[in-house]
């Protein structure tokens, strides 16, 4: 299988390299593609790939530029930090819709979806008709509420007010609007798969800050930055792994 990257960043287009690796080391990366300008000039002189994995903001526009010449026939797997683009997805040969930062779990569900239909496609699939369900699922899947249990009863704590998510000794903490720490169970990994990715970041491995409660970021230490959240008094501290990403995050 032929497979083409298409991102303007080296950082995110080798987290696609490695998850693409990881799920089927036979897979063929043929190119690595960062504006639309080198896809017009690729498409020229090259075939058409088995699957597209795409940025949407690229150095010289949107790809959907460069899309809307149809120049790409084959499906296309989105990988975006922007959540705003679903119809200019459903309009073309979407049927993955990836927002960043990207767990190789949710990558690998992607995957196994174009390989079900690629199956089908002696039985002429319709690309346009499946995407449009497939990416349609994509954008209904964040997590709205928390159930919080204890010995009071239960609470519920809407997600929208919720500060950051802490994770200590086995257990989550929810940090309310009000400073207020909320006891419960679940895992980080699985909660920043649920969690709107437009309001929520992990910033290392057991902490999840949303954007809107973000009152003061400082430098820190070895290229990291400390975050001041709202009725908090410990500061965060993002891991040197997430800081570039989170910059490039709270500058979307």
């Amino acid at each position: 299988m032929k497979a083409l990257i298409i991102e303007d960043e080296n950082h995110n287009a080798e987290i696609i390299r490695n998850h693409i690796q990881k799920f089927d080391s036979k897979i063929t990366i043929i190119a690595h593609l960062k504006s639309n300008q080198e896809i017009m000039e690729w498409f020229k002189t090259n075939n058409q790939v088995d699957v597209v994995f795409s940025d949407i903001e690229l150095l010289d526009g949107t790809v959907f530029s460069s899309l809307k010449e149809n120049i790409i026939s084959c499906p296309i797997i989105f990988t975006t930090a922007y959540n705003t683009f679903y119809q200019e997805a459903f309009d073309t040969n979407g049927i993955g819709y990836l927002l960043k930062p990207i767990s190789y779990n949710r990558f690998a569900e992607a995957m196994q979806k174009f390989l079900n239909l690629k199956k089908q496609e002696e039985n002429h699939v319709n690309w346009n008709a499946l995407a449009v369900s497939l990416l349609q699922n994509q954008a209904k899947n964040y997590k709205e509420r928390i159930v919080i249990k204890n010995n009071d009863g239960i609470l519920i704590l809407n997600t929208i007010e919720i500060a950051a998510i802490l994770a200590e000794s086995g257990k989550c903490f929810a940090i309310d609007a009000n400073g207020r720490e909320h006891a419960f169970k679940a895992t980080i990994s699985e909660l920043v798969q649920e969690l709107n990715p437009a309001a929520f970041f992990q910033i290392n491995r057991g902490e999840i800050i949303n954007i809107n409660f973000i009152s003061k970021i400082e430098n820190y230490f070895n290229d990291r930055l400390a975050i001041q959240i709202k009725n908090h008094k410990t500061r965060l501290i993002t891991s040197t792994s997430a800081t570039a990403e989170f910059k490039r995050w709270i500058n979307q």
